[in-house]
């Protein structure tokens, strides 16, 4: 998925939550350089992938090195003044508030560090990175604020229960996630492969201990998830709908849609 942000204070909300999600983005290879910023808002940055190296930068004036590893959550306060030394490429999710709603969000006791990613947070990932496609859909915004709060949830359980016998194989589930970004595009188990160093044998038989999907269902399934979705709230073409989910001709969506949903793409879409 290529760089979004999305500013969502001034977007109306459905339900009467205690705060509200001000931005939230996505910076795929992100390296910035903050010379001597002062945040206005707080931040909470989930870093999901990165390269190897040390970072360093004076944090309200005292030098913090960070060399953990990928995935791990950073939460950062209002006031907190940074200025980069040297930076490291990585790949982010962020989410900023107003002040103001930083201490309801902090009641939760939501804690910084790193994590082992797990299914309970590449399953909100999904959802979060899905509600993208559709930011200005009535409900839209309350939805990411409920995933926000999840996430922060499922991060914090995973810290705090950083044991192996708790966790889903890490590598399997950074595919997983992977591919809850990039399902949209030409994604093949050949590249997957490439991409993650493992061969086609020990890929299918690490994912079979971590999900009942195949790779191939599991990319197939959120890629119908997604037209399901276009087809209710957009008027997008059936033949766009089908290249812009990641299906090679609407010929093989319409097959796949039938076998997934028991009817047509057309026949959905007109369903009251």
């Amino acid at each position: 998925m290529k760089k979004q942000s999305f500013v969502l204070e001034k977007i109306p909300r459905l339900l009467a939550r205690p705060f509200r999600l001000r931005d939230i983005g996505w910076m795929p290879d992100h390296v910035f350089w903050n010379r001597n910023r002062v945040l206005e808002h707080p931040h909470f940055c989930f870093t999901l992938s990165r390269e190897p190296g040390t970072a360093r930068s004076l944090i309200n004036g005292k030098l913090c090195e960070d060399d953990l590893p990928a995935p791990m959550l950073s939460i950062i306060p209002a006031g907190t003044r940074i200025h980069t030394l040297v930076p490291v490429k990585h790949d982010e999710l962020y989410f900023t508030v107003a002040p103001e709603f930083f201490a309801p969000i902090m009641e939760l006791r939501p804690k910084s560090g790193a994590f082992r990613m797990n299914r309970h947070i590449s399953r909100v990932l999904e959802e979060l990175f899905e509600n993208f496609n559709r930011i200005y859909v009535p409900g839209t915004a309350d939805r990411l604020d409920g995933l926000f709060v999840r996430l922060l949830e499922e991060v914090t359980l995973a810290i705090d229960n950083a044991r192996p016998e708790n966790e889903a194989d890490p590598l399997i589930c950074e595919i997983m996630s992977f591919l809850a970004v990039n399902f949209t595009g030409d994604v093949t188990i050949e590249h997957i492969c490439r991409k993650f160093s493992v061969s086609r044998r020990t890929l299918y038989r690490r994912w079979k201990m971590v999900s009942d999907l195949s790779p191939a269902d599991f990319l197939r399934k959120k890629r119908l998830e997604l037209a399901a979705n276009l087809l209710k709230n957009t008027r997008m073409g059936i033949q766009e709908i089908a290249r812009y989910c990641g299906f090679g001709n609407s010929l093989y969506f319409t097959q796949c849609f039938r076998r997934e949903c028991g009817t047509n793409p057309t026949s959905w879409r007109n369903e009251d």
